[in-house]
């Protein structure tokens, strides 16, 4: 089960509602420079096999299957500091990543 700060719930909603939508994808895509990297995609459809996530009421976050069995474990965090925001993930499974922590290998 991936785990989501409310940190990182209330900027993905704050997202989904400048873009008029209710429903975000996480996953794992291939690239990087170890092999994969994280991606969020605004989303209009779920497929049937998706694993959802409510953030709230109205919005909710999706996880393809077969990113799923990399990120059973995973946190999703939203930080902000004198170097800028962006979204912190943990992921026990994961062996490797680059310096950014967005490119990981499993």
């Amino acid at each position: 089960m991936i785990t989501i700060s409310e940190k990182a719930k209330e900027k993905i909603i704050s997202v989904l509602d400048e873009e008029k939508a209710t429903m975000i994808r996480f996953g794992l895509q291939g690239g990087g420079c170890n092999g994969f990297t994280y991606f969020f995609a605004v989303e209009t459809k779920q497929e049937e096999d998706d694993f959802e996530y409510p953030l709230d009421e109205s919005h909710k976050l999706v996880v393809d299957s077969a990113s799923s069995m990399y990120l059973e474990e995973a946190t999703i965090d939203y930080k902000e500091d004198m170097m800028g925001e962006s979204f912190v993930f943990s992921n026990p499974s994961q062996k490797t990543s680059c310096g950014c922590g967005n490119s990981v290998s499993f």
